[in-house]
């Protein structure tokens, strides 16, 4: 559940930053984003039975499309993902780094590969350094 929780929170996130720069830029940003909780209440209903409980405007509408469905998803994974990094002992200062430092770099490979950007080799040298870090910043002695 450890790495698990974390590979949840970073696929969540990555899908998050590429979905929302996709967003149109006419659509309404507070409709763009009820439109995103609607479809993660919608999910979260379905999810609900996984986790039990215990104890008991119409033209910004128009313009919503599947774009919000994929920021549902990513939403659900991200909260998902950290709270159960942190529930299965992550700390606040390492999980939130390591996933950050994970994500960044996704990111920049999606942004080369479907967005067009391009990586100096300082870049390169950079993200090297930043998947050492989260080596060492991860490291639990057995």
């Amino acid at each position: 559940m450890f790495y698990f929780s974390a590979g949840l929170a970073i696929i969540g996130a990555v899908l998050y930053q590429y979905f929302v720069k996709l967003v149109p830029g006419s659509i309404n940003p507070v409709v763009s984003v009820i439109g995103q909780y609607v479809a993660a209440l919608v999910l979260g209903i379905c999810i609900l039975p996984l986790f039990p409980v215990q104890g008991g405007l119409w033209l910004q509408v128009r313009q919503l499309n599947w774009i919000q469905l994929a920021l549902a998803v990513s939403v659900v994974l991200i909260e998902l993902g950290f709270l159960l990094m942190y529930r299965a002992g992550w700390n606040l200062s390492t999980g939130n780094l390591v996933t950050g430092v994970v994500i960044n770099v996704l990111l920049a490979g999606l942004g080369v590969a479907l967005l067009g950007e391009r990586l100096q080799l300082i870049n390169v040298a950079g993200v090297a350094l930043c998947l050492a870090g989260v080596a060492l910043i991860s490291y639990r002695p057995a």
